[in-house]
């Protein structure tokens, strides 16, 4: 396979424009690069970036009043303006309440939504659990899942009801009556077989919710066993699984501020804390840049800086292995990206700003929609 043309990006042409890590479907435009949240007042800088009110304001009352993102000086009476349309945009975009599973049926704009949390009446504490029937007007609440499935079992009959008064709207017309003992042979009418038979269809859809329920809780749980592997015992390898990576590629190209970050990885327990990015190449659009980020960490204080080491990047080919494309990068003491960072994440990274053609990573390296990136840093 012919190897697209490549160039190692110095520290001053890589620094991030406004972006940052694509969440639950936060847009880079609407995220504060301060605090990687959505944009909460928004005020857009005379360097023509957007940030948080109060991250802003902090941050030149801080930081002897420069640009967090390109150092340009910034005078906190004059420089900084409101961003009125960024905020009405982002008060229009509507996100159901986190307890609409719980029966919430309201809509809030994402700087909203906190707010209403505190006060949500469906909104349960730790040790609450509301009953699965919440969604129909059960207004219990357990305090356990021991007193939660007791409920369940004595009042079938009331959740029973609740369903049809929800459902069908009527009160008297299908009222539950006590069925014939087990051993007599009543005569029924056709309508009371009917109705026999509808109440049974209706206890089944019930066991059925629950199980879906029972079902769900054990989904998240093995979700978070899963995503509890701690990355301090990577061994300085990042295993990045990019899956539904073409529809990834299309918001890339649709918006060029977005961009994918991976999670995080160590060198060692007691070593430097990384991720990488993509995004599409500001240079051409038929190939994707990827770069790699130092991270700050608990271990920061006593390591070296800058950073000395080689950083080995692999595009994985899940089917061949010997395919794959494999690169190196041995770091710069003199390019701000192996420095020590100064935020979360540093603005600064490196590594290509054309990593490889869309064309050819559709065609020999997506598994299934799924591509594979290996990133290993040594310290050397």
């Amino acid at each position: 396979m012919s190897k697209p043309v490549k160039r190692e990006v110095s520290a001053e042409e890589n620094c991030l424009q406004g972006g940052a890590r694509v969440d639950d479907g936060l847009e880079a435009r609407y995220e504060c690069p301060i605090c990687y949240c959505w944009l909460n007042e928004p005020i857009l800088t005379k360097c023509g970036h957007r940030f948080c009110r109060k991250c802003i304001t902090d941050w030149l009352n801080e930081k002897k009043s420069s640009c967090p993102l390109d150092n340009e000086p910034l005078d906190i009476k004059s420089d900084i303006f409101p961003d009125n349309c960024t905020r009405r945009e982002i008060s229009q975009i509507k996100k159901p309440c986190p307890n609409s599973i719980r029966g919430c049926a309201d809509q809030f704009s994402p700087t909203e939504i906190d707010t209403h949390l505190h006060q949500c009446p469906f909104a349960m504490s730790r040790q609450s659990q509301p009953c699965p029937f919440a969604r129909v007007k059960c207004a219990f609440v357990a305090q356990d899942d021991a007193t939660l499935n007791a409920h369940i079992t004595s009042d079938c009959q009331k959740h029973l009801q609740l369903l049809l008064d929800t459902y069908t709207g009527c009160h008297e017309r299908y009222k539950f009556w006590d069925p014939p003992a087990k051993n007599s042979v009543p005569e029924m009418s056709t309508n009371d077989l009917v109705r026999s038979m509808y109440e049974r269809i209706v206890i089944l859809e019930q066991e059925v919710h629950i199980l879906g329920i029972k079902l769900s809780k054990q989904e998240l749980q093995l979700a978070k066993v899963n995503q509890s592997v701690d990355p301090r015992y990577s061994g300085g390898v990042l295993l990045w699984k990019l899956d539904d990576f073409s529809n990834k590629m299309d918001s890339m190209l649709t918006n060029s501020n977005c961009m994918f970050y991976s999670g995080e990885a160590y060198t060692s327990p007691h070593g430097y804390k990384f991720c990488a990015r993509i995004n599409v190449s500001p240079r051409t659009k038929d190939s994707i840049g990827l770069h790699v980020h130092l991270m700050q960490s608990e271990n920061d204080y006593h390591l070296e800086w800058p950073f000395k080491g080689r950083i080995k990047i692999t595009l994985l080919n899940v089917r061949s292995p010997e395919l794959s494309q494999h690169d190196t990068i041995m770091s710069k003491p003199e390019i701000l990206a192996f420095h020590r960072p100064n935020q979360e994440i540093s603005p600064r990274g490196f590594g290509f700003l054309e990593f490889a053609k869309i064309k050819d990573i559709l065609a020999k390296f997506a598994d299934n929609n799924m591509v594979v990136i290996k990133i290993q840093m040594n310290i050397v």
